[in-house]
This record gives structure tokens, C-alpha cells and sequence, in this order.
């Protein structure tokens, strides 16, 4: 009898172990510098508490309580107790996916808050590597980091909006298309030319001075650039024809600046 007594104590010790630490924790001890955090990894955690073996049991057990959610990986976020949505916007998790990430193209205008409504994707910059993947009904989607302006936005890494609409129309045809970049140029501000062209040049793509030419000269009425922005375009265009948007339908011909490009109609915009 001995025995058996000496070896349901023996089974019974990692429960009583467990049972310990969680009397150590206060339920909601660290929840506040999470929430500041917003999101955070393991490693932040471990950072926050005094004893280093309770860190999987914080985690564990916060995620258990629905305090915190994973996001991806090794990313947490954390979770509003009376909504039960994250405390950080759609735009923040994707910039602090990677410490280099910031949100670009379509993205962009949206959380600049000059997209008509909001997609289902969150396009992050970054050379770090990972696979698309869904969060709380959102897809995020890598796309290409290169030097660009970047502000911060509601406590995102944000393009600047010159950067958004240069890149956004040199990818127009993978993402979004012309008419819905065209629809949030045409709700901006008074943009700033010389930041235009400063973006321009870190591409060095005559096409791109085409597009970009073409686009906002359709949008003149809205986005009201001197003509000296135009004139320093075209003396960059190549000579070759171009084309933009294939596939989508009818395009009309601009002789001005040698491209094939959808007619934009801003009435029905």
C-alpha cells in the first residue's frame, strides 16, 4: 500500500505544480501592458513576469480566458473583454507583423481613410518572408518592401499618401484595378508634386511615367497638379506604345501619352 500511495503522490505533483503558479497569477496581472502593447510576442511576455517558468502558463491560460488571441506564428493580440475583437485596428496588426512591415497600396488609402469602403485584404510590405494567411476574417497578403515614404497612421506604419498613389497605380493591374485607385485619388487632398516625382524616380520606370501621367491628368479637376509636374512626366515616357489594364475591357487610345488605357469616367464614380 505503501507503494501505491508513494506513487499516486508521484502523479499528482505536476497538477499541484500547475495548480501553484496559477495561484501566483492574478488573472489580470499583466493584461494592462498587453493591452499597451497591443499585440506582443512570447518573448515580451517572458519580459513582463518575474518568474521565467510561468511564462507558457500566462500564455496559455490568458488565451484560454479569450485575454489574448494568436495571430500568426509567434504573434499574439489582445482581445477587448467587452467586445472580444482585438484592441488593435486591421492596419496595426499588419504593420507589426515584422519590425520593417508598413501597409501599402489599397490598404493604405484605407487606413488613410480615403477608400470608399474596406476589402477583405491588408497588403503588408516586408522582406520578411510568410505565407498569406486569414485573421479574424481578414486575409494578409505579402507584397514587395522597397524605400518609400512612411507616416504613421492611427498607430500604423503607413505609405504616405504620394507613395500610396505612385504604387498603387504601378500595381493597379494586380491589385485593386484603375477605377478603385482612381476612386480614392479622386477623395485626397491636395497633393504635393515634387513628393510625387521624388517617388517616381526611386521607381526610374519611363511605363510608370506614362501611368502615372495619364491617371492623374484624367483626375486634373481633382487633384489639381501644376502642368510642370506633366511636362517633367512626358519628357520621361519611353517612345513605345503601352498598355494598361488588359483584360478589363475597352481601352481608348491617349496619343499625349502613347498609352492604351481604360477610360475613366468619374461621373459614375
Amino acid at each position: 500500500m505503501a507503494n501505491v500511495e508513494c506513487h499516486r503522490r508521484q502523479k499528482q505533483l505536476p497538477v499541484e505544480e500547475y495548480t501553484r503558479k496559477q495561484r501566483q497569477l492574478s488573472s489580470v496581472k499583466y493584461y494592462d501592458e498587453m493591452r499597451r502593447l497591443g499585440c506582443f510576442t512570447v518573448r515580451d511576455v517572458a519580459d513582463m513576469v518575474d518568474e521565467q517558468s510561468t511564462v507558457t502558463y500566462v500564455v496559455n491560460d490568458y488565451q484560454r480566458r479569450g485575454y489574448i488571441d494568436r495571430i500568426h506564428r509567434n504573434l499574439y493580440a489582445v482581445m477587448d473583454r467587452e467586445t472580444g475583437q482585438p484592441v488593435l485596428t486591421r492596419y496595426q496588426i499588419g504593420s507589426r507583423l515584422f519590425p520593417d512591415a508598413y501597409i501599402a497600396l489599397y490598404s493604405a488609402f484605407e487606413a488613410w481613410g480615403y477608400a470608399p469602403q474596406a476589402g477583405g485584404e491588408v497588403y503588408v510590405a516586408t522582406e520578411s518572408r510568410f505565407t498569406d494567411f486569414r485573421y479574424n476574417g481578414v486575409f494578409y497578403r505579402q507584397v514587395k518592401r522597397r524605400e518609400a515614404d512612411i507616416e504613421q497612421v492611427g498607430g500604423a506604419m503607413v505609405t504616405g499618401l504620394e507613395q500610396t498613389v505612385v504604387d498603387s497605380i504601378h500595381n493597379c493591374d494586380k491589385v485593386a484595378g484603375l477605377e478603385r485607385i482612381a476612386e480614392c485619388i479622386m477623395r485626397l487632398p491636395m497633393l504635393d508634386p515634387d513628393r510625387l516625382f521624388k517617388c517616381l524616380e526611386r521607381y526610374g520606370k519611363g511605363f510608370l511615367y506614362q501611368k502615372c501621367g495619364y491617371v492623374l491628368e484624367q483626375l486634373q479637376s481633382y487633384v489639381k497638379l501644376p502642368e510642370r509636374f506633366y511636362r517633367e512626366c512626358r519628357e520621361r515616357c519611353p517612345g513605345t506604345v503601352r498598355y494598361v489594364g488588359k483584360g478589363t475591357g475597352e481601352l481608348v487610345y491617349c496619343k499625349g501619352w502613347g498609352i492604351y488605357a481604360p477610360y475613366l469616367n468619374t461621373e459614375k464614380m
